[in-house]
């Protein structure tokens, strides 16, 4: 899901998960992963966001989305308090405006090429950041697992 967002897991991530839900409306592809804050602060200086990014307002109490829920994490938008987000486009360089926001345009669909992400500080050190991008279903290609080593000869 890495390569296919565009977004590289850095080295010291722990706990990375990601999935793919294929729908006949839009596939979504997610991927998570927690940091330290000072891998944080690098991580998102290797993806600026497009804009600033930004505080909710409120936890949304009827979080619709169950994206993350299957990979045994909360989802991004029932925290309010240590959450931050805003788009980021890998491979582009960061346009003064915010972009679209992912709580009020949850599907993305004003920005091609550009992911959702969200960083939640969940323990003093620890942050959790949250990718979430949407596709053209049976138009986009599927993402492919990296090759793994068999052991056999």
């Amino acid at each position: 899901m890495s390569g296919h967002m565009g977004v590289d897991i850095p080295a010291g991530a722990r706990d990375a998960r990601a999935g793919y839900q294929v729908t006949s409306r839009f596939d979504t592809g997610v991927l998570t992963f927690t940091l330290t804050r000072s891998q944080t602060r690098t991580f998102l200086a290797a993806y600026p966001p497009r804009g600033e990014l930004l505080e909710p307002t409120a936890a949304a109490t009827d979080v619709r989305t169950h994206d993350f829920r299957h990979l045994g994490v909360p989802e991004p938008e029932s925290f309010k308090k240590g959450m931050r987000y805003g788009s980021v486009c890998p491979g582009t360089d960061p346009e003064p405006t915010a972009g679209p926001d992912p709580l009020t345009d949850p599907y993305g669909t004003s920005d091609a090429g550009c992911v959702s992400l969200y960083a939640h500080d969940y323990a003093p050190d620890r942050t959790r950041i949250y990718l979430r991008d949407h596709y053209e279903p049976g138009i986009s290609p599927l993402p492919t697992a990296p090759p793994t080593s068999s052991g056999t000869r």
